[in-house]
C-alpha cells in the first residue's frame, strides 16, 4: 500500500512554528511506514498539496497536517482528502475544526456532560468588558495548539490585572481569546489510540509535576515549562492516581472521545480540582508525535504510547492499523 505522510514541516523554532513536525519526527514516521511494509511517500502540506496528491494517488495519507492559515486550518487537508476520496489517519474535518476552536469545544462536551470550567470567548475588544467570571482566571488564544501565547503571567487574579493582560493579547494575537476559571490543581494528559473494531486503547497517564519547577512556570505549562523544563524528571508517567480518580478520568476521557467523534489518536487534557474532581481543558486530535533524545524533544503522546509498551514504529502501525481498519482497505 502507497502511504503518503502529509505534514508542515518545522523550519524554525519560533512560536508559531512549534506545532509543525520537525525533520527528526518526519523521519520516525516514514521508518514505521516503511518497517509496517508500506510504500512511503512524502507530500509537504502547502499551497501545492492538492496537485501533489493527484499526481501522487496514494491509498491512504498519514496525515499531520496543521494547516497554514484560517480559523479552521487543521480541517483543510482531510477536507481535501474527502473531496478527492483518499483514506486516511485521523479525524475529519468537523471533528478538527471543533477542537481547534477552545471555546466551541468546551461548549459541545459540557452539553454531553462532559465537566469543564467555566468560561467565556472574547471575540473583539469589548467583549472583555462583558467577562463575569470568579478570579483567578487564565487567558488562552482560542484556536491555538502547543500551548501558543501561554505562560504563567496569563493567570490574572484581579481586575486590573484581567484589563491589562487582555488587551496584551488582543493586540498580540487580534483572534478570539478564551477567559476561563483557573483551576490551580494537577494537570494530567491522557493519550488515546484506535484500535481496529474495538474500544479505543487508553495509554498510562501522565502527570506535569508542578513541584518539581520553580515558582516562575506559576503552575501554568505553557511556553516556558516546555522550552526550559522539558526533561523527564518533570513528568510522570504513569501519573500516580488513585484507583478511584483515574476511573473517572478514564470515563470521561472516553466519552470525550465518543461525543467528538475522534479517530484513531488523540490527547486530552484534565485538571484536578479543589473536590478531587477531573475538569475538561481540552484536546487536541491531532496529537504531537516527537521523539528525539539527542535534544530532549518528546511529545506527551508519545511517551505515553512508550510507557503503554509501545515503540515508535509499533506506534506508526498501529495508528495504521486503526485507520486501516476504519477505511475498510
Amino acid at each position: 500500500m502507497r502511504v503518503a505522510l502529509v505534514v508542515n514541516t518545522r523550519r524554525h523554532e519560533d512560536e508559531f512554528q512549534v506545532e509543525y513536525d520537525p525533520p527528526s519526527t518526519i523521519e520516525r514516521i516514514r521508518t514505521g511506514i516503511e518497517s509496517a511494509g508500506h510504500e512511503y511517500a512524502f507530500i509537504e502540506a502547502d499551497e501545492g498539496v492538492a496537485e501533489q496528491l493527484k499526481n501522487l494517488g496514494p491509498d491512504l495519507v498519514f496525515n499531520r497536517a496543521e494547516g497554514l492559515r484560517g480559523e479552521s486550518r487543521e480541517s483543510h487537508i482531510p477536507c481535501l482528502l474527502e473531496m478527492l476520496g483518499i483514506p486516511y489517519v485521523g479525524s475529519g474535518p468537523r471533528t478538527l475544526a471543533v477542537c481547534l476552536d477552545k471555546g466551541w469545544t468546551k461548549t459541545f462536551v459540557r452539553a454531553q456532560g462532559v465537566p469543564t470550567p467555566d468560561f467565556a470567548i472574547a471575540r473583539r475588544r469589548s467583549d472583555f468588558d462583558a467577562v463575569d467570571l470568579d478570579f483567578p482566571v487564565i487567558l488562552k488564544p482560542n484556536a491555538e495548539g502547543s500551548s501558543i501565547g501561554i505562560n504563567e503571567d496569563n493567570v490574572v487574579w484581579d481586575q486590573s490585572g484581567f484589563r491589562a493582560k487582555s488587551e496584551e493579547m488582543y493586540e498580540t494575537y487580534r483572534r478570539p481569546i478564551l477567559v476561563e476559571r483557573f483551576v490551580p490543581g494537577r494537570e494530567i494528559s491522557v493519550g488515546m489510540l484506535g484500535r481496529p473494531n474495538a474500544e479505543p486503547e487508553v495509554f498510562p497517564f501522565l502527570e506535569v509535576d508542578f513541584s518539581r519547577m520553580p515558582n516562575d512556570v506559576g503552575n501554568v505549562f505553557g511556553q516556558i515549562a516546555k522550552t526550559k523544563y522539558d526533561d523527564l524528571s518533570h513528568y510522570l508517567c504513569p501519573a500516580p492516581l488513585s484507583p478511584n480518580l483515574a476511573s473517572r478520568i478514564d470515563r470521561i476521557a472516553r466519552r470525550t472521545w465518543d461525543v467528538l467523534e475522534i479517530k484513531d489518536f488523540a490527547r486530552i487534557d484534565f485538571r484536578i480540582d479543589d473536590e478531587g474532581a477531573p475538569q475538561f481543558l481540552e484536546v487536541n486530535p491531532l496529537p504531537g508525535m516527537d521523539y528525539d533524545p539527542d535534544v530532549k524533544d518528546f511529545s506527551f503522546y508519545t511517551l505515553m504510547a512508550f510507557r503503554a509498551g509501545y515503540d515508535y514504529v509499533g506506534l506508526v502501525a498501529g495508528l495504521l492499523d486503526s485507520a486501516i481498519a476504519r477505511s475498510e482497505l
